[in-house]
């Protein structure tokens, strides 16, 4: 059974992020049509991004309460309505701004829980021996679906227009609910709601998931750290669109490839650190993983060509996996299975925390300085951030072996159960 849930799981999670990266570029690139502004682009990003963190620190008990795989059921089926409203109507010919915003905001809403109850499905579903190579095969393959996506949507786009991909999207959602509907259903939630509904006692559940990255700080600074990338690799993609047009002077197409440069980079760098295996020294992996690609993205600035964007965005990916599914493995280990829900809704919150600030500020600099200087900027807040970590003498707790840690709430070498599915 655990097979069949493990790998359940990862078809969902990669379809799912396969046809969101179909749907992001289509809704952007009808924004864009539809304003022709940077700015707009900016506020749809925002509006998936706002009720999306709002929900994730609000909802993050919900991951724990309920049955996981029919929670991510639903969530995902709220998600297929959401996008078939922009759909419907733009095949009918009666789309307006206003729609896109709205599919944005419910999609955003409901994806706030479906990653989190995801990641705490993978502890009660892969031996603890094998844990950092479950997250990491997951996680590549998300980054690779989310990246690779775009490339095909990209072809697409510049062949038939906008709304053939936000079909594709829809038909990957539809097959992401027949694959959970399709997992074994077996098992409790691991932390069944008690007689009734109390306010107190949610708002207690809620504050549970931040209690883990008190007891660890050195784990609060490398999900800001995580925060601080996103923030920056938002900037850079939500604005990828008018920077191939104005800049690069190219169409649709080139936007894939270049998604395509960055999904084979991350590919590279899932098999460099399969092939590794266990990773010790874990800070200075992450914090140079994070150095590198902002170093690189620096440059980028000073060299506005097609072909050395393809090898930012490819070096890029290439570090992905060496900082991602080393916090992954982390909060595998490090988080008590009743938590699982919880604090991966805190955690996906603090890392998502500065995004819709990248997302809004991208427009506002690229419109008033031009695109080098938002390169400058994305490149250097994640060089300094990992420079000033690097000095910190707390982060050497994440170095060694983490394989029995001392944790409140969890027995000495046990893992979640199986039946938290």
């Amino acid at each position: 059974m655990q097979k069949r849930s493990y790998y359940g799981l990862l078809s969902t999670v990669s379809l799912s992020a396969f046809g969101d990266a179909f749907g992001l570029l289509a809704m952007e690139w009808l924004v864009y049509e539809l304003t022709g502004s940077k700015l707009a682009m900016g506020a749809l990003a925002l509006s998936s991004m706002i009720p999306e963190q709002v929900l994730r620190l609000l909802g993050s008990p919900l991951s724990d309460r309920l049955p996981r795989v029919r929670f991510m059921a639903c969530l995902a089926s709220l998600r297929l309505l959401a996008l078939l409203l922009p759909l419907s109507l733009g095949l009918a010919g009666h789309l307006q701004l206003w729609q896109l915003f709205a599919a944005a905001s419910l999609s955003g809403s409901c994806s706030a829980l479906f990653l989190p109850t995801a990641m705490a499905v993978i502890p009660g579903v892969a031996s603890t021996g094998k844990l950092m190579r479950a997250f990491a095969i997951i996680d590549g393959c998300k980054g690779a679906a989310t990246l690779l996506g775009p490339a095909l949507a990209g072809i697409l786009t510049a062949a038939s227009g906008a709304l053939p991909a936000l079909g594709v999207n829809a038909v990957c959602y539809a097959a992401a609910i027949a694959t959970l509907l399709w997992l074994p259903r077996t098992g409790k939630p691991s932390s069944p709601p008690a007689a009734g509904f109390s306010l107190p006692g949610y708002l207690r559940e809620v504050a549970e998931g931040f209690s883990f990255y008190r007891q660890f700080p050195a784990m609060l600074v490398i999900m800001m750290m995580a925060a601080v990338s996103n923030l920056s690799s938002v900037a850079i993609w939500t604005m990828m669109v008018p920077y191939v047009r104005e800049v690069l002077h190219r169409d649709a197409a080139a936007v894939g490839t270049l998604s395509t440069a960055s999904a084979l980079g991350y590919l590279a760098g899932l098999g460099i650190i399969s092939a590794i295996g266990e990773i010790t020294q874990r800070r200075t992996v992450m914090l140079g993983s994070l150095g590198v690609s902002g170093i690189i993205t620096m440059i980028w600035g000073f060299m506005p060509s097609y072909g050395f964007a393809l090898f930012a965005v490819f070096a890029a990916g290439l570090m992905g996996p060496f900082f991602s599914s080393l916090s992954s493995s982390l909060h595998g280990r490090l988080v008590p299975g009743q938590l699982q829900g919880r604090v991966n809704s805190v955690r996906f919150l603090i890392s998502g925390s500065l995004s819709p600030i990248g997302a809004f500020a991208a427009g506002a600099v690229a419109e008033l300085y031009g695109f080098p200087v938002l390169l400058l900027a994305a490149g250097l807040l994640p060089a300094l951030y990992a420079g000033v970590a690097f000095c910190l003498p707390g982060l050497k707790t994440l170095d060694g072996d983490l394989s029995a840690p001392e944790l409140p709430g969890r027995q000495p070498g046990k893992t979640a159960l199986a039946g938290d599915i």
